[in-house]
């Protein structure tokens, strides 16, 4: 008796304590069930300080002027310097684009469609169903072609990004509004030797698999949330569709300005927790610059032909968002601090 109960007492200790720490942090012990098996990072965002190397997030309204206009501009400068690498990155993406569509369609088809003995109400409410996950397929599927060729051939990508962002720097150096000659010179030698020291980096490595499979489960777990709330959507008289269509363009801007930025993101050796707080911190900014193109490519056939453009335009979001512009006396200081 005295040996099981020596052995009962200090689990029951344990189990009290555990119990006590989970009452006196309820708030984190309720974000860790929530992230789980099935991270929900994309909602939640992360405790961890966000980089100090990188520009502070903006607020709403400027944060979405922003973006618009990185995507605007950022396509120009693109289309004015295509890179090398658009050629087979376009061709990759939109070949397996078209075949995750057709696939979709199919499997949409044969589980949504109704029966034959299926009542007025439940036919208008599977063909709604029907129309909004068709809208979902070709929205998504551009979005995991991009992800499984930026995995499959990684080179492309960051060669196309790193074009753009190269362009970018000299472009929005030469149109900088007030300042001298001087200051102008000085913002674009910083900005290319920054990218240098970016392409020549090691990136992540073998570790960048795991940030691509922790990338995907949160990405897949918004999704899965969301789709829910957009079928329900459809629901609403006259709006339904567009609200749905507009939660799901939503969720695929975050996702696809998340893939544009994968091969930045590895040059920095950022870990998942660090992504995944820039993106949250900055989603306002990044939604609004992907947000055009994810409508671009949802283009049946000739959407995912602008794959390559929206790659070489995140060169220009990687400067207007992410990083800082250290001119000034103590630039050389900051960027040596920064990294």
């Amino acid at each position: 008796m005295s040996l099981a109960i020596a052995g009962v007492v200090p689990r029951v200790l344990a189990a009290s304590a555990r119990v006590r720490t989970a009452r006196a942090r309820p708030h984190t012990a309720l974000r860790r069930r929530l992230r789980g098996a099935a991270p929900a990072l994309a909602f939640f965002g992360e405790d961890d300080a966000y980089p100090s190397t990188l520009r502070p997030p903006m607020p709403l309204p400027e944060a979405v002027a922003v973006g618009l206009s990185c995507a605007a501009s950022g396509a120009k400068t693109a289309l004015a310097s295509p890179s090398d690498a658009w050629k087979p990155l376009t061709g990759a993406v939109a070949a397996l684009a078209l075949a995750l569509d057709g696939a979709g369609f199919v499997a949409v088809s044969a589980v949504l469609s109704p029966g034959d003995d299926a009542g007025a109400l439940a036919r208008l409410f599977s063909e709604l169903t029907i129309v909004a996950a068709d809208g979902v397929c070709l929205l998504l599927a551009p979005l995991v072609a991009l992800a499984v060729v930026q995995q499959v051939l990684p080179l492309l990508g960051e060669k196309i990004l790193f074009d753009g962002a190269r362009a970018a720097a000299v472009a929005d150096a030469d149109a900088s509004s007030g300042a001298s000659d001087a200051a102008t010179a000085r913002l674009s030698q910083t900005r290319l030797a920054r990218l240098e020291a970016l392409e020549t980096s090691d990136g992540l490595g073998l570790q960048g698999l795991g940030v691509a499979a922790s990338r995907t489960g949160t990405l897949a777990s918004l999704t899965a949330t969301a789709a829910p709330v957009g079928a329900a959507a459809t629901l609403v008289p006259g709006v339904g569709p567009v609200l749905a269509a507009s939660l799901a363009a939503l969720v695929a801007s975050y996702a696809l300005s998340w893939e544009l930025l994968d091969p930045y993101f590895d040059k920095k050796r950022f870990g998942f927790e660090q992504q995944d707080k820039i993106m949250w911190s900055n989603r306002f900014a990044l939604c609004a610059f992907a947000a055009p193109f994810t409508v671009a490519l949802a283009v049946p056939l000739f959407g995912p032909l602008a794959t390559a453009v929206a790659q070489g335009a995140a060169g220009t979001a990687l400067w207007r968002v992410l990083e800082p512009d250290a001119v000034g006396p103590g630039a050389d200081r900051r960027e040596e601090g920064g990294g």
